[in-house]
C-alpha cells in the first residue's frame, strides 16, 4: 500500500520499535535513548492500526541501487506487541502515545522518483507528524550525525522530537 493512501483514514493506535542511538558502555553508561542534540525519535519499523481495524507497517529500505528505497508501508496481521527493553540491546517496542490519533491527511515533501519516498508529513487534528528515512550514526566524543537515506525512520512532531508523559517513561 502507497503511504499516501492512508489519506482519510482515521489512525487510531501507533506501536514502535525504537533504536537507541547509542549502545553505551563501561565509559559512557547505559543505553542512550535520547540526546538534546538530537531532535527525533529514532526507529527501525512503526505499526499503525485504523479505525477500521486494519494494521500497516510502516519500514524504510537504504538506497542499495535497487532504485527502491526509502519509506514503505505494508500489510499487517496484527499490530506489534509493546515489550520491555532487554538489557543489552538497542531496540524496544512499545506503544507511540507520544504521536497523535486522528483523522489522516497525508503530504510526501521529498521523494526521489517514483520508488524513493524519503520523507512524509501525516497531519492529525492541525500536529504534523514528520517521518525522515534516515537513521542518527554515533560519532566520536558523544557526538550524532544524521545520515538521509537510510533504513531507519526519524519522527518530529510539529519539529521537535516527540515527548512522552512522565508517566509513560521507562
Amino acid at each position: 500500500m502507497e503511504i499516501a493512501k492512508l489519506n482519510g483514514h482515521s489512525i487510531t493506535r501507533w506501536v514502535g520499535t525504537e533504536m537507541a542511538l547509542s549502545d553505551g558502555d563501561a565509559e559512557n553508561g547505559p543505553v542512550l535513548w535520547e540526546h538534546s542534540t538530537v531532535p527525533y525519535l529514532q526507529l527501525i519499523s512503526i505499526d499503525l492500526q485504523l479505525s477500521d481495524g486494519s494494521v500497516f507497517r510502516m519500514a524504510s529500505q537504504s538506497d542499495d541501487g535497487s532504485e527502491y528505497y526509502g519509506l514503505c508501508l505494508s500489510d499487517r496481521d496484527v499490530i506489534d506487541t509493546p515489550s520491555i527493553a532487554e538489557s543489552g540491546t538497542i531496540f524496544r517496542t512499545r506503544h507511540l502515545t507520544e504521536l497523535p490519533i486522528g483523522m489522516a491527511t497525508v503530504v510526501v515533501p521529498e521523494d526521489d522518483g517514483p520508488n524513493a519516498i524519503l520523507r512524509v508529513e501525516i497531519v492529525i487534528d492541525g500536529h504534523t507528524i514528520s517521518f525522515w528515512a534516515a537513521e542518527v550514526y554515533e560519532r566520536d566524543g558523544g557526538k550524532f550525525d544524521i545520515v538521509g537515506r537510510d533504513e531507519s525512520i526519524l519522527v518530529q512532531v510539529d519539529g521537535a522530537r516527540p515527548r512522552r508523559s512522565l508517566d509513560e517513561v521507562d
